[in-house]
């Protein structure tokens, strides 16, 4: 089946036939309300073509400049019954999401169809009225993101002196129910988890695994409605194309992973994660049913700790699946909260204990048993200048065009982070959040791995290992963090907006290296506290540090800090740049440089490119 977009004037025959056999003849729809030339002109239609054959239509109507009706759907009789209104419905979501994301839509949904339209994301908004003429029981419905209902209802608060038919979602007596159902996906306290599928191509994750996506939310929708008797199917389906998913995005380079991998990865994690939240709701209401009733005492209590006992096992593992979502999915936060839903569980657990303890490689020690950088033949000194002084600036600019590095002390003293980051803060804000922590010295050592775990487990270091929470886009998965931190105004150099601003955190001991390498963009090294060393290279002697073939194509072979320059000997004719970051709150600007870095002492430090 092929679905298309079109003008009226491009389908008229196609949907003229489709609708008077449907409508007309088969549902005995008056003819002088079936037709409107003034409606025609303004509308889009989505067509079902089999073949040459137009087999289903539907016509979505600009109403106002952020309202679409959507009118007229209708599939050919001997067609019915292989999801061919489902998809039509779907093509007109995807088109309002993408080409009009400020747009809602509602329709008059025949009661006979209702199902359809809800199983897609719809809500339905008013009672069952019969439409005048057709004697046809219809409802109300309507479908909009957070951002496309604000929208609506700002406009609808303007509009103090229109007057609309009775079950028109504009209507004084509707309106208030979306004012509601905006404020219950605001507070996570519901969503529109049948409109998840909007966010996966169908030309990436094939129609037949979309269409399994669609079941599970349809399930895990009868799930938040009470029936328990799908909770099975939800965890098999979820757990099956969740499998799927990782396999796909631990296939090959991470970056060369399509987008919609990553999207069905962090809306399942989603969707997994809210049930369990969800969930916990639905045991608590029958938890004080249980207890309302009559009961001794101690049974009372048993209860009572066997159910909040149940809920942070629960809760522990909700926000573990969402920020696993959040740390390898990918997906607009404004469409699907899961940053939000993340802090809001997290926000339920009980926060540091007495039994919390921090390894002894991440408590603060103002002795400094590691090793300095040994100069090499080839090595001169990073500049450096302190922030007070009246040319830092100008010695900025000059080091931004020339990309060469520039240390400034005392750059980043005003910023509140300074201040308010330890590892008690730290603990306390993220006991229980999942991050990706790194074991072992450096990336590019053969014994160095990964594995996710709890910031507790991280600096609780049961195992005595070397761990290294690096490079972590901390602030897009914990966005309140952010308010502690000041961008630099070089950054803004090339664009004004902290969107284009990416920023990654290191928190880690001792001893941890970040091996010679590139990056893609100009970076700005910001540390709040600790020490560091660094050994640069210019850009331009890139080839001269062998760079390993394969996925570590941007690290060099080279131990530049006791490089063998039998097995290297480019290496000797490369200008290396040092520089030993002894005091805290100074920044790197180290442009596109060749960068090797090791930590002298715990740390905190965050870059911004």
């Amino acid at each position: 089946m092929d679905y298309k977009r079109l003008k009226f004037e491009e389908c008229r025959e196609d949907v003229y036939n489709i609708r008077r056999k449907v409508f007309i003849e088969e549902q005995n729809c008056p003819e002088h309300m079936e037709w409107d030339e003034n409606e025609e002109k303004d509308s889009l239609y989505f067509v079902a073509f089999r073949g040459t054959l137009a087999v289903g239509c539907l016509r979505l109507r600009k109403i106002e400049n952020d309202v679409f009706k959507m009118e007229r759907v209708a599939v050919l009789k001997e067609f019915r019954r292989r999801g061919i209104a489902s998809e039509l419905i779907r093509e007109a979501m995807l088109y309002t999401q993408t080409e009009a994301p400020n747009t809602s839509i509602y329709a008059y949904a025949q009661v006979s169809a209702l199902q359809a339209y809800v199983s897609l994301g719809f809500t339905v908004l008013s009672k069952v009225w019969i439409e005048d003429g057709t004697f046809i029981p219809h409802q109300t419905i309507f479908w909009g993101t957070p951002v496309s209902i604000e929208v609506f209802l700002k406009h609808i608060a303007e509009k103090t002196e229109a007057t609309y038919e009775e079950y028109d979602a504009r209507h004084p007596s509707i309106v208030p129910k979306i004012e509601a159902y905006k404020q219950r996906l605001e507070n996570l306290d519901q969503w529109s988890i049948c409109s998840l599928h909007l966010h996966l191509d169908d030309r990436i994750v094939s129609k037949i695994l979309r269409k399994r996506f669609v079941k599970l939310c349809i399930h895990a929708n009868e799930f938040l409605d009470g029936k328990q008797e799908t909770k099975e199917k939800v965890t098999e389906e979820s757990r099956y194309l969740l499998r799927l998913a990782d396999s796909k995005l631990n296939t090959g380079h991470f970056n060369e992973v399509d987008e919609n991998w990553r999207r069905l990865y962090a809306a399942i994690c989603f969707l997994q994660s809210f049930l369990m939240f969800k969930q916990e709701n639905y045991e608590a209401s029958c938890f004080k049913n249980e207890c309302s009733k009559k009961s001794p005492f101690p049974h009372f209590l048993s209860l009572h700790f066997l159910f909040f006992e149940n809920n942070l096992f629960l809760f522990q593992d909700a926000v573990k699946i969402a920020d696993k979502g959040l740390c390898m999915g990918r997906i607009e936060e404004n469409l699907v909260p899961l940053r939000q839903l993340a802090l809001i569980i997290h926000e339920h657990l009980p926060g540091m204990s007495s039994e919390d303890t921090i390894h002894p490689s991440f408590c603060f020690n103002s002795k400094n048993n590691s090793s300095l950088l040994k100069p090499l033949p080839n090595s001169i000194p990073i500049e450096e200048c302190d922030d007070d002084e009246e040319t830092s600036l100008e010695k900025l600019i000059s080091a931004v065009n020339k990309e060469i590095p520039l240390l400034i002390r005392n750059h980043s003293s005003n910023m509140p982070a300074v201040q308010k980051w330890t590892f008690p803060f730290f603990l306390q804000q993220l006991h229980s959040r999942t991050f990706p922590v790194e074991i072992g010295t450096k990336y590019s050592d053969e014994d160095w791995s990964q594995k996710m775990m709890t910031f507790r487990s991280f600096i609780q270091n049961s195992e005595n290992q070397q761990l290294y929470l690096a490079q972590h886009r901390l602030f897009d998965q914990v966005p309140h963090l952010r308010k502690d931190v000041i961008i630099p105004d070089i950054c803004f150099s090339e664009s004004t907006s902290t969107e284009n601003v990416d920023m990654n955190m290191w928190i880690g001991p001792s001893d941890t290296v970040s091996p010679l390498h590139t990056d893609p963009r100009k970076n700005m090294f910001v540390q709040i506290h600790g020490t560091k060393l660094f050994r640069m290279v210019s850009p331009d002697d890139s080839e001269s540090v062998y760079p390993f073939d394969g996925i570590l194509s941007n690290t060099s072979q080279i131990d530049v800090e006791h490089p063998d320059l039998e097995s290297f000997p480019d290496f000797s004719k490369v200008r290396v740049l040092d520089r030993y970051c002894k005091c805290r709150r100074c920044s790197v600007y180290s442009g596109k440089v060749v960068a090797f870095g090791r930590s002298t002492t715990l740390h905190f430090l965050f870059h911004l490119g």
